[in-house]
């Protein structure tokens, strides 16, 4: 029996983003799984489940930080809870975000990194997080016994940014919840889409004023479609306005276009809501400029909603011949595939029919599986000292 760590500090906060959500399935996974080892959860301030303000229920310890380095994450990451984990003997110690305790001595280190964004794009990265991540990103790639990433083209650029070696990197896939994201009935879409304010005939895309997913080439797309495909067709954004560098104003954007009408910005959407949307979608438009792994693709995938996304970074990979790939850079070519599914009702339904297979082969319980092997091959390279 071994002692893994894990750090809970992105699950401090209800609205977590993507990272604290995957952590969260992926922890339930692992408590799932029949495993000797004890598994102790690390925060500067009690964690919460996703989205719901309640306490974490998992049936595991947790340990809290104190004193004002508890203010911040980092900080306390890099002070407080290296004498915890001396106190708690732990081996092995899992960053689920690119955060390690870089002092923590006798103790494995697992690092998952889910994208490296802020080194390919910093100039969406307001600049006091830029700063912090130059100087931490690299050392925790150093450090770490072993790096997780979930997709073969993260894998690439952290050999290519951090020259990381392949032996110290492993793959682990994520998962999409078959439970929350599954087709709705055509009578469940008649009720959840009126009061979201949204008719079919509509296209989705998500993250709508982050400028790396690319919500302006779906704009100049539509404006590019045939008047008889254009005049019916919605498009339906969701997402709430980001702090960044260089924040995207898509609304602003669809006036100059002359779409401002055809329009939707719905904000921030509940699961289910997401479920209904994705469900009554013509599409799943999606040509993002880079992901680490591409999780909307799945659960649109999931819900039954044929994808159209980005011929780059590990988007082809996840999609797996299961979407229509695009070049994100050329609105003529994304304008020519909404065309196709506009007006293709048999394309439509192969591609939704593949899509529902590709994402039931990504479970969360095979990344808790994936991470379990991690923690037992940083385990092993500590029984056989190295590093």
């Amino acid at each position: 029996m071994a002692i893994i760590g894990i750090d809970a500090t992105a699950l401090s906060t209800p609205a977590c983003g993507g990272i604290g959500t995957s952590q969260y399935q992926t922890m339930r996974a692992l408590a799932e799984l029949d495993t000797p080892h004890r598994f102790v959860l690390y925060a500067a301030r009690p964690p919460l489940v996703p989205f719901s303000g309640r306490p974490l229920d998992l049936p595991w310890p947790v340990r809290l930080g104190s004193g004002p380095a508890a203010r911040s994450n980092i900080l306390w990451m890099q002070t407080g809870v290296n004498r915890l984990l001396a106190a708690d003997h732990v081996d092995v110690f899992w960053g689920p975000r690119h955060l390690l305790p870089l002092r923590a001595r006798g103790v494995k280190r697992v690092a998952t990194v889910n994208d490296f964004w802020e080194r390919i794009h910093p100039e969406q990265q307001a600049w006091p997080n830029r700063t912090v991540n130059r100087w931490l990103i690299p050392r925790v790639m150093a450090a770490a016994d072993l790096v997780v990433v979930p997709s073969a083209a993260t894998a690439r650029d952290a050999q290519a940014l951090y020259a990381v070696p392949r032996g110290r990197l492993l793959v682990v896939p994520l998962g999409v919840d078959a439970t929350v994201f599954r087709p709705t009935s055509q009578e469940r879409s008649a009720a959840d889409l009126p009061r979201l304010g949204v008719e079919p005939p509509y296209v989705l895309s998500l993250d709508v004023f982050n400028p790396r997913k690319n919500f302006a080439a779906v704009l100049e797309a539509v404006a590019r479609l045939p008047q008889g495909t254009r005049r019916p067709l919605t498009v339906v954004g969701v997402g709430r306005p980001r702090r960044t560098a260089a924040a995207a104003d898509p609304a602003k954007k669809a006036e100059a276009l002359g779409l401002r009408p055809r329009v939707r910005l719905l904000g921030d959407v509940s699961a289910e809501d997401l479920v209904a949307l994705y469900s009554g979608a013509l599409a799943f438009v999606y040509p993002s400029h880079y992901e680490g792994f591409g999780m909307p693709v799945l659960e649109a995938m999931a819900c039954g909603c044929p994808v159209i996304t980005a011929d780059r970074s590990s988007l082809p990979e996840v999609a797996g011949g299961a979407a229509l790939l695009v070049d994100p850079s050329r609105p003529d070519e994304l304008a020519r595939a909404m065309a196709v599914l506009a007006t293709d009702d048999k394309e439509r339904a192969r591609l939704a029919a593949a899509g529902s297979a590709r994402a039931a082969g990504f479970t969360w319980r095979r990344t808790a599986e994936g991470m379990l092997a991690a923690f037992e091959q940083a385990l092993a390279a500590r029984a056989g000292g190295e590093r």
